[in-house]
């Protein structure tokens, strides 16, 4: 009889123990409306019922479709459907976040939240980068990423970059991206940037309140407090466009303020040569 007794509370303790805990497996397969979330992790995963969530804890890695999310901790939070299927709605990740597919990576991340239903993500942290094959975004605050939109967005110190060509600084940044090829890599369509905006180029760098580029033209408008820098002269105004392919760039009226009597005057100084100084 104690032997009987004893078998019962072991199967007991051990059925209670598997309701909460999932690390024999420490792996899930479950679902979201789109399609199947595989999460991984390598010190287990525990089910909250009541909070119909999944937490996945070390080296902890979520993957629907090319999509995967590794962090240090996962939190899936998830509703039942009609069908009382689990349907994975909101991910969250804490602690050294990488995000990647087949066209992007993003690293640097302290904390994220992907949300499904709108393939939306958000990424905090102080040192975020995000990789295309040939551009890259940079903030020290948060970016933001459209999925279905192909839509990201820097804030903080933000700073977009391409290979030998430009770096555009401002304090918030807009990436409007196109999948293009065979290998669907991601290519910029036109970046805004608000406040304080800084462009260096190879010929010049120009400072705004406002800037919109246009990759195809290679033209960047600037809007608001112009300045371009060459060497040790500068150009002032109110609206300037520069062409990023050419190197040649324009102060022109401010096409908002065509109508204004207020309209502000370009203005430039030119540095006095040296040599020329000397001759005097």
């Amino acid at each position: 009889m104690s032997r009987i007794l004893i078998i019962i509370i072991l199967v007991c303790a051990n059925f209670f123990l598997i309701g909460s805990l999932v690390t024999a497996q420490q792996k899930i397969s479950t679902n979201s409306k789109k399609s199947p979330i595989e999460i991984t992790a390598e010190n287990g995963i525990e089910w909250h019922k009541n909070e119909k969530k999944y937490i996945a804890s070390g080296n902890a890695i979520a993957k629907q479709g090319d999509l995967i999310v590794t962090s240090d901790r996962l939190e899936a939070y998830y509703k039942n459907s009609d069908k009382n299927e689990e349907n994975i709605d909101i991910i969250k990740a804490i602690g050294n976040v990488r995000i990647k597919n087949k066209n992007a990576f993003i690293e640097g991340g302290e904390n994220a939240s992907y949300f499904l239903g709108k393939e939306y993500f958000i990424i905090n942290g102080e040192n975020i980068k995000l990789k295309s094959k040939e551009n890259k975004l940079f903030a020290d605050k948060k970016i933001e990423f459209w999925r279905l939109e192909n839509i990201a967005v820097a804030t903080g110190n933000a700073i977009a970059k391409k290979k030998n060509e430009y770096t555009i600084k401002a304090n918030r940044l807009a990436w409007y991206l196109e999948i293009v090829g065979k290998e669907e890599d991601y290519k910029i369509k036109k970046i805004i940037g608000f406040k304080n905006v800084k462009i260096e180029s190879e010929n010049e760098i120009a400072f705004s309140d406002k800037a919109l580029y246009n990759n195809n033209t290679e033209l960047c408008k600037l809007f608001g407090n112009v300045k371009l820098k060459r060497g040790n002269n500068f150009l002032t105004g109110d609206y300037a466009e520069v062409n990023l392919k050419t190197g040649i760039s324009k102060l022109l009226p401010n096409p908002t303020n065509l109508m204004s009597n207020t309209e502000k005057k370009v203005k430039a100084l030119i540095s006095k040569d040296k040599n020329d100084s000397n001759k005097n």
